[in-house]
């Protein structure tokens, strides 16, 4: 009797099924993602801020529990033309909805609340954001500054911010500068707790951290001196070779370990002392005295924006030690004293040409 040969089956046909079998569980998936699963009647709450763009919407949305895959919200978003029709305000979605049931009630006009809008510039400190956001009538200036002196917000990166007492607002330095939209009853910590988010993810990213450590500073370190780069610097061309004289300065060998800048005094002056009635402890005020401490000062004299803290991070390669501006807002660099003083007298001869007798701070 003749055997029987065992039948093997193709393995490129078992590969292909395996394969179609994976991809039709994924698109049925997605479709199913796609189309909800059906109303249930529980119903969320969500608001959508003034300006929000899709990918917020959409993380709002999974925050919720709405959706699962932003992304894909994101893409049907595109191709159904959500894209530029959403509103902003508070909303009532289904559980259960589909991506299109969502996008029609988000597209909807609703009852908005006001909102108020707080513009906060780059180098401001703390208490001229603690001014503007009791001008706007969001908050005292007392409740603004009281919340900035708080560590216990929910970001990684507090742990790495000192609560030392010759600083006279803890979080100075990390109150990321921005223009913002905030509602009548938002209270102080809100706005306190929006600018920590948005340092969160517009400084520390991969890249910045990754600079940082190669740097050799501290985060704290790090605003501190972008600070100063900012209230310094007359463009964002010249952070660069700012930063790189105050980095000359810094080096362990430097022949002018003093940073000398003129913007911690006046921060003394102009904001230490008013803080504390004219009665600053020497401590406190040594602590931010460039001219007679040597380092960076104990905390932030401003809160940079993304080009100073760049700046800091990434100093040009100069020899130099001196700097000096003018009126016309051009820089003058010098290696040594002596040039230094003969930039000084060319400073003053472009400010006296516009009435200005001396150089300008």
């Amino acid at each position: 009797m003749a055997k029987r040969k065992n039948k093997k089956g193709h393995p490129a046909l078992i590969i292909l099924i395996v394969l179609l079998a994976a991809a039709l569980a994924v698109f049925f998936s997605l479709r199913a993602e796609i189309n909800g699963s059906g109303k249930t009647g529980g119903q969320v709450a969500v608001t959508i801020p003034m300006g929000s763009g899709t990918a917020d919407i959409a993380d709002a949305l999974k925050e919720a529990g709405l959706i699962h895959n932003p992304t894909l919200f994101r893409l049907y978003s595109r191709m159904q033309d959500g894209d530029g029709h959403y509103q902003y305000g508070d909303f009532t979605l289904e559980k259960g909805s589909s991506y299109a049931e969502l996008i029609a009630v988000l597209c909807s006009t609703v009852s908005y609340r006001e909102s108020i809008t707080l513009a906060l510039p780059e180098g401001m400190n703390a208490f001229q954001m603690a001014k503007a956001a009791e001008e706007a009538g969001l908050c005292t200036a007392e409740e603004y500054l009281a919340a900035a002196n708080r560590t216990d917000y929910d970001f990684d990166f507090m742990d790495e911010i000192s609560t030392d007492g010759r600083k006279p607002v803890v979080l100075d330095g990390f109150l990321f500068p921005d223009t913002y939209a905030f509602f009548p009853e938002d209270a102080a910590e809100d706005i306190v707790k929006a600018q920590l988010a948005n340092f969160e993810k517009k400084v520390l990213t991969e890249e910045n951290l990754r600079a940082l450590g190669e740097s050799g500073l501290t985060v704290e370190e790090w605003v501190a001196l972008a600070a100063i780069i900012q209230k310094e610097s007359a463009s964002v061309e010249e952070m660069y070779n700012v930063s790189s004289v105050f980095w000359n300065r810094l080096k362990d060998n430097s022949t002018y370990p003093l940073l000398q800048s003129d913007t911690t005094n006046s921060y003394i002056n102009d904001y230490i002392r008013p803080y504390y009635n004219g009665h600053a402890p020497q401590e406190v005020l040594d602590a931010y005295d460039t001219y007679g401490s040597a380092g960076l000062p104990i905390g932030a004299i401003a809160d940079a924006g993304t080009d100073a803290l760049d700046a800091a991070l990434h100093p040009n390669d100069t020899p130099y030690y001196f700097f000096v501006t003018d009126v016309e807002y051009n820089h003058y660099y010098g290696r040594t004293y002596s040039e230094h003083l003969a930039n000084i007298e060319k400073a003053r001869a472009v400010n006296a040409a516009h009435g200005i007798n001396g150089l300008v701070g």
